[in-house]
């Protein structure tokens, strides 16, 4: 499913990021900013910092903002997050169009004739 731009940008700046993030993690706070210990990985001392338009892991690496954030640590897909944050923010997702919905089936379908044949040339 594809999302209009200006829906996901109006999504992002309705969804603070460290209070998304504050919902799995403790965050502290270093200035302006947020820092944790990461989510994505054991550590002692806080590497993950939290920016309002990004998070940053300086130990694993780990990058990204809210909707890739809720990707990560739910293993939710991206139109899974998506739905689970608008959810949060109050907004409504807007209806896919008909031509965007064929196009998205028949992405799916070659997605599965790709991993098929993947499958029988290994």
């Amino acid at each position: 499913m594809a999302f209009d731009p200006a829906f996901l940008d109006e999504l992002r700046a309705r969804t603070p990021l460290s209070q998304v993030i504050g919902r799995r993690t403790r965050l502290v706070r270093s200035g302006r900013n947020w820092k944790a210990c990461c989510p994505f990985h054991g550590e002692k001392s806080p590497s993950f910092y939290v920016y309002d338009d990004h998070y940053h892991c300086f130990g694993c690496g780990a990058h990204g903002d809210a909707i890739s954030f809720v990707m990560h640590s739910q293993g939710a897909s991206f139109v899974d997050a998506v739905k689970s944050l608008a959810a949060e923010a109050g907004l409504e997702v807007p209806e896919q169009a008909p031509r965007d919905r064929e196009a998205e089936e028949r992405r799916l379908g070659l997605a599965d004739v790709l991993a098929a044949a993947q499958t029988e040339y290994r």
